[in-house]
Order: structure tokens, then sequence, then C-alpha cells
């Protein structure tokens, strides 16, 4: 390692080009991540040396965002393929981001670099890879950071204890109705690992590096394992029904969606993602949820039309239902409208409702007295601005447009209602059908990006499989 290299800073001497580049970085992080929470800070202590080890996927937004989050200083080593351009030769040293694949080489390279970063009581971010490729040339990030409190612990012969924080995010991937959330779990202490009688370091290593796992294996933002078993099998009725839909097209298909189940490689994404990304999941749900239930609307309303009755089996007494909806609409709103000044009236004064302590009598009197007077007033306003014909041809239509009010009434609860329901069927089914096969699309995609992420090795459909 040179003379730049940023693990090199004492971290109680926070460099102004650090403290610069993190002013900068917490502008855009109230900007554009005004919710970012951190959650327990107390567990997190300020002044000791600490490893973080962060088990969020995305290593450079989730390193940047710890950075501002934090008031102390932190080197955080990420993936070297998220380091690029202007922000690897300059942005990366300054705020002590360090590019990390998690090879054994790089372990070595970095491994003093480190252990005098904990020495001087800093902080050290790493992010647990939660598939390392087993091929002898990369190692999980959790065995580094055991090795590194271990031998932190052993070269200060006891006076410097450093402890390893897990360290949960929960980042939505919209980022304009995201609130970050950061959760830090309470500390591993290495000095509870120490070599046993007979024990060497490596074995010492070992333990620390499982307890480590198990710790970063259970998210606190994840579902809970019924939660997540549920959602898995409602993924896989939603496939067997977008195949249902498909195959329904082909006679000749032999083969039943019921025969098939979710692959296990859909599975393994699933329960890496509640591990490590928790909000991919929360977002897939949230649309699933919402699918359902426009599924239930639309299957309720294909219910209600089907147990609307026999009518509906006429042609004639359709097409009659609807010519009476479009051509008595007019009709309707023009009653409608001399009737409002009444309705209006009777609904403040509370004569719609039948009430226990007025007679039955009494209430129709008063309601017909309302009408009658609003009538007369209209018929003398029209008399005053148009004349006496006309104010005599608009009395007549008072009553007749009041009683077929009361006729488009009934008309739009039994047989308007239908009739559109009926209408919009087709199209409340196409756009439900778009809807899941987005869902479907979206899930495909992520089994596929996963699939050819750094360590994964070839896997099967990411669909369905028998």
């Amino acid at each position: 390692m040179g003379s730049q290299n940023p693990l090199r800073v004492r971290p109680r001497e926070i460099p102004a080009t650090y403290r610069v580049m993190r002013a900068i970085v917490r502008i855009f992080v109230r900007v554009f991540f005004p919710g970012l929470r951190l959650i327990n800070p107390e567990k997190l202590d300020q002044s000791g040396p600490a490893i973080l080890l962060v088990t969020h996927p995305r290593s450079l937004p989730v390193a940047l965002l710890l950075v501002a989050a934090l008031d102390r200083q932190v080197r955080c080593l990420v993936p070297s393929g998220q380091l690029r351009g202007v922000l690897r030769k300059l942005a990366g040293p300054a705020l002590g981001i360090q590019a990390f694949d998690s090879l054994l080489d790089d372990q070595n390279s970095l491994l003093n670099p480190c252990l005098s970063v904990l020495a001087n009581q800093g902080a050290i971010a790493l992010f647990a890879e939660p598939f390392p490729q087993d091929d002898g040339q990369r190692a999980p990030a959790a065995g580094f950071a055991a090795r590194l409190a271990l031998e932190t612990l052993l070269q200060a012969q006891g006076q410097i204890q450093p402890a390893i924080y897990p360290v949960h995010w929960f980042l939505g991937p919209d980022r304009r109705a995201s609130e970050p959330l950061v959760y830090v779990e309470g500390p591993l202490h290495a000095h509870h690992f120490l070599p046993k009688v007979g024990e060497d370091v490596t074995e010492a290593s070992r333990r620390l590096a499982e307890t480590i796992e198990s710790a970063i294996s259970a998210n606190i933002f994840g579902l809970a394992e019924p939660e997540l078993e549920r959602f898995s099998h409602e993924l896989e009725d939603l496939s067997r029904e977008h195949l249902q839909q498909q195959w329904s097209q082909r006679p000749d298909w032999k083969q039943r969606p019921e025969e098939l189940e979710l692959s296990s490689f859909a599975r393994e994404w699933l329960d890496q993602q509640n591990r490590t990304d928790p909000a991919r999941l929360v977002e897939l749900r949230e649309s699933l949820d919402a699918y359902r239930e426009a599924r239930r609307q639309c299957s309720l309303g294909q219910l209600i039309v089907e147990n609307s009755g026999p009518w509906q089996t006429s042609v004639l007494r359709v097409a009659a239902a609807w010519i009476e909806t479009v051509l008595g609409f007019p009709i309707a709103l023009y009653g409608l409208l001399n009737h409002l000044p009444a309705a209006i009236v009777l609904s403040i004064s509370g004569l719609f409702k039948h009430s226990s302590k007025r007679d039955p009598k009494v209430e129709w009197l008063l309601r017909i007295f309302v009408v009658l007077s609003f009538y007369t007033i209209q018929i003398f306003l029209v008399n005053f601005g148009w004349g006496r014909a006309t104010a005599g041809y608009y009395a007549l239509t008072l009553p007749v447009s009041g009683a077929y009010l009361w006729r488009y009434r009934w008309i739009a609860q039994h047989r308007a209602r239908l009739l559109f329901l009926k209408a919009l069927e087709p199209a409340r089914s196409a756009r439900l059908a778009r809807r899941r096969e987005n869902i479907l699309g979206r899930f495909g995609r992520e089994l596929e990006r996963w699939r050819q992420s750094p360590g994964m090795p070839g896997g099967p459909s990411p669909d369905l499989a028998e």
C-alpha cells in the first residue's frame, strides 16, 4: 500500500478534506434522502475501534449514506466495480472509501492498514457478500472481520478491544418516497473468542466468523419465516395463474400449471433478499397486494353481474336499459336541478330521514309543504323572467321531472351500474393481466440480475420448475 492509502489516517484527526466531502455528501443526502434515520445509535461506540459489517448489497450508496449518518470518520471497503471515474480518483480517497473485493490478496494487502486503523480507535465498514465464490480466491467478509478483531486484540495484548457491529439497512429503490433506515445491532466483542489453551488463532477466528455469520443472517427489517413462506406461495400462485391464462389458449398443451412450483433458485433469491435487502421484497409484496385487491374488485364485479337476474339474457331488455340510461340522463339531470333547492332544505332540516319523535303524517305534510313552496317560488321566478306561458309549461315539468328522477335513481342502481360493469369487464381483465405480467417481469429481472452477479453460478429458469 502506498502513502496515499486513506486507511493510514488517524480517525481522531479527521482531515479537512474528509470533513468537506462529508459536508457535501450530507447536503445531497438531505435533498434526496431527507428521512434518513439511525436506529439505536447508542449501541454504536463513537470512540472505540469498530468494525461495521453491512449486509446491504448496494455498497457504494450505502457507504455514502453511512458517511453522512455517522459523526465519526469511517473507512468503507466497497467492491472495486462500484468505484469508477472521478469518484474513484477524488471522492473515494477523500472519504476513505477503499476498493475491496474480498479476495485473499485484498485481505492480505489491507490487513496491516486496517489493523493500524483499529489500533488508533478508528472505524472500518465492510460489506458482507452473501454468496462469495468458493474458488480459493475469495473469502467471506465475516472471516476477514473476525481476523481483524482477533489480531488487533492480540497485538495490543488486550489493551484495545474492537467490537463488530452488524448493520442492516432498509433502503427502498424509489428515492423520492424512500425513508432509509439503518439499524445497528449490539456489538460482538472479540475478547469473548480468544484462543483457548492449545487452540490456534485460525480456529478462534473461525468460531468468531460463525457467530458473525449467524448475527448478520437475521435482518430486523426482513419478513418473518411464516410471512416469507406465504409470500413465496403467493408468487407461485401468481405464476400459475399467468401460465394458466397462456396455456388455456393452446388446447393441445399437455402440461398443467398445478404441476409446477417455484424453483429452488427463486426461493434462494427470496431468502437472500430477505437477509440483505428486504426493501425490494416489501416493494414487490406491496405490488402483489395491490394486484390481489384489484383482482378481488374485478371478481366482485363479475359476481354482481352474474347474479343480477335473467334480464341480461334478453337482448331487447339490455338494449332498452342502455337506451334509457343514456337518453334519460338529461331528463334526470333536469329534475335534479329543479328539486335541488328543496332537497337541500329537507336535508338540513332532517326531514329526509324518519324520526321516531315525529308523527309520520306530520313529516309527510312538512315535506310536501317544502316541495310545493319551492315549486311556487320557482314558477314565480320563471313567470317574472320569461312570461306566463313559459311558466305554465315549466309548472307541468316540475312533478314529471321529479317522478322521473326517482325512476332514474332506480335505473342507476339496478341497471346502469350492471351495464357499465359488464362493458368494462374486458378492459379491467386486460389491465389486471398487464399488472400481473409487470410483477412477474420485475421478479424475473431481479432473478436474472442476481444470476449474472459476480460469484453466482448459472442457475435454472427463474420462473417455475417441476
